[in-house]
């Protein structure tokens, strides 16, 4: 069944033929970009898998028509897709179909994002937010804020944007890859801190993009930290942040008490693996404060870790920013459950200064619950 059809067919409805002319998956996200057109009308989908929250934005392409005066509300009703109306068109005359063999899409950084182009010329965008309010997306053929796109204009800041991930994508195709550059310079930054590691995991299962986790076991603690997360910047942070450049990139951290066998640290470190993959498979992100079901250790009533960038005890690297954004440890400090509902209920702040001032008893999974009141 084609998209046209899926969104805007309430049942049985006859509905023009329409023809896929593109699909792509997300590098990063569980999301499908599609390009689908009929004898009236082009669009633009971005598709995210049932089990993730994305659902479908689309964005209007093109009229293969004259336009309508007026919305089609009535031919929406039908199933219909709709056309763009007369007044919020370029060229409401109608333009030529889209050729498949003219088309490529290039996909945002973040892997949450695409742009259609059509001879190398950027022709619709549609990024994170889409689907907000009247919002579905940006297109060069549009006029001003149509109803199922605004107007993409030479002025819009998502042009560098596309044109900056279309030379980030190039580079994982020269001999030496951003992972291969980048993992030894984070390597050497977690070991003039920690000292040199006693295990290295590969935690990519063999797929892209690559990552791995730094283990270095001591008398006092055992410390985990990922290496690679950061080469993509996690989906979604610029719907919540206005300066999302600030924290979209991360590593993830684990400090616990010495004293766990072997077998329990690779335990954990397949449990960081799997934490490491939520922004991207998730379509979310991970910041300072937010918190993460931990149940991997028994006898124990720590069930939860929080996100944390910064307390006395924690080790400070020093990290090169990557592609103009600094890359953000973020520690997963355990906490137990009731700590945990504090921070759903009251915010972040008041947690993190107890932990503070616990020094490194936030790294002992069997200490006394802390007070909250």
């Amino acid at each position: 069944m084609s998209l046209l059809k899926k969104l805007f067919s309430p049942g049985k409805e006859k509905i023009p033929v329409s023809e896929v002319l593109l699909e792509f998956r997300s590098p990063g996200c569980p999301i499908t970009a599609i390009v689908e057109q009929d004898e009236r009308v082009a669009y633009f989908y971005l598709w995210g898998d049932k089990d993730t929250s994305f659902g479908v934005k689309s964005c209007w392409i093109r009229n293969l028509t004259t336009a309508p005066v007026n919305i089609e509300t009535d031919l929406i009703k039908k199933g219909i897709p709709p056309m763009l109306s007369s007044s919020f068109c370029k060229y409401p005359q109608g333009q030529t179909p889209l050729n498949s063999e003219d088309l490529e899409i290039v996909w945002l950084e973040e892997g949450d994002g695409a742009a259609l182009l059509e001879k190398g010329e950027i022709i619709a965008i549609i990024p994170a937010w889409s689907g907000n309010g009247d919002f579905c997306g940006y297109a060069r053929d549009c006029k001003d804020h149509g109803e199922f796109c605004w107007e993409l204009t030479t002025t819009t800041e998502l042009i560098n944007r596309v044109k900056s991930a279309q030379e980030y994508w190039c580079l994982w195709d020269n001999d030496q890859t951003p992972f291969e550059i980048k993992q030894p310079q984070l390597l050497n930054s977690y070991v003039e801190i920690l000292g040199n590691s006693d295990r290295y995991y590969a935690i990519d299962g063999n797929e892209w993009p690559p990552k791995g986790l730094f283990l270095k076991t001591g008398d006092f603690n055992d410390v985990f930290v990922t290496v690679g997360l950061s080469l993509l910047p996690m989906p979604v942070v610029e719907m919540y942040s206005e300066n999302p450049e600030q924290i979209n990139r991360i590593e993830l951290g684990l400090i616990l008490k010495s004293g766990l066998q072997q077998t329990e640290l690779d335990k954990l470190g397949g449990w960081i693996s799997g934490q490491a993959d939520i922004p991207w498979k998730g379509i979310t992100w991970l910041g300072n404060g937010h918190t993460v079901t931990f149940k991997e250790l028994k006898n124990t009533k720590i069930t939860a870790v929080i996100l944390v960038k910064d307390l006395n005890v924690l080790p400070k690297f020093a990290l090169d920013d990557y592609r103009g954004s600094p890359i953000n440890v973020l520690w997963m400090i355990p906490i137990t459950e009731n700590e945990r509902n504090h921070v759903i209920e009251n915010g972040c702040e008041t947690l993190i200064e107890k932990l503070n001032s616990i020094g490194t008893e936030v790294f002992n999974v069997y200490r006394p619950e802390i007070i909250l009141n």
